[in-house]
């Protein structure tokens, strides 16, 4: 697969099969994701993969946690909505309203995916160093969506989510990450189930005319 079909090819898969990602398929995924630029090479990204018997056992400790209304507490603040710009809240508003009709017409999938983590095979838990700077962050979406590229092109679908985040404690705890680490995002990735409407869905994007300005 070429760059170009990647790109047009990956999409946010909300419904994992539970086939399992080999060691070696993760490994060659984060190896090409290493190829992303990074401001002065400073490359200030680890990788920390939850997978097998980790993984299920940080799904469990979320769903106990979720249970009894313990407060999420990301490393990184979450946005609300009137922390963006007002085009940036119109394109939300435009997703929310094209995308709810696809829960309602499968509620029962997209709940239960979401309470036991998208039931990903494996999760790539992307870390900086503690409070790091706005250039790093860049990098880290940069590595992020090469990341997800790297495993498309792979065959392996992905989903980048606050869900898998919102208890960076339990992530300390099951995967050894050092309290002076910030876990800033996390990537499911497996094989999705392709029957699945979630699945199916793909959001809009802005017409490349609004937000395309070239001045010659």
């Amino acid at each position: 697969m070429d760059v170009l079909e990647a790109i047009k090819d990956r999409h946010a898969t909300r419904a994992f099969d539970d086939k399992a990602i080999d060691d070696q398929n993760l490994t060659a995924i984060v190896t090409d994701a290493q190829r992303t630029p990074s401001w002065g090479n400073s490359q200030p990204w680890e990788v920390y993969i939850a997978t097998g018997k980790s993984l299920e056992q940080i799904k469990s400790r979320y769903a106990a946690a979720a249970q009894a209304g313990v407060t999420e507490a990301a490393d990184l603040a979450k946005a609300h909505r009137g922390d963006f710009s007002t085009m940036a809240n119109q394109n939300m508003g435009h997703w929310v309203g094209t995308f709810r009709p696809i829960i309602e017409a499968d509620q029962t999938t997209y709940w239960d995916s979401r309470e036991n983590l998208y039931r990903a095979p494996a999760i790539a838990y992307l870390v900086l160093g503690q409070n790091p700077n706005s250039w790093s962050i860049y990098d880290l979406g940069a590595f992020s969506q090469t990341l997800s590229l790297a495993a498309t092109a792979r065959g392996v679908q992905s989903l980048s989510s606050y869900e898998l985040v919102k208890y960076p404690d339990i992530l300390r705890q099951e995967l050894a990450v050092p309290t002076d680490r910030t876990i800033a995002m996390g990537i499911a990735l497996g094989y999705e189930k392709p029957d699945k409407v979630l699945n199916q869905f793909r959001t809009d994007r802005v017409a490349t005319q609004q937000i395309l300005h070239i001045q010659h």
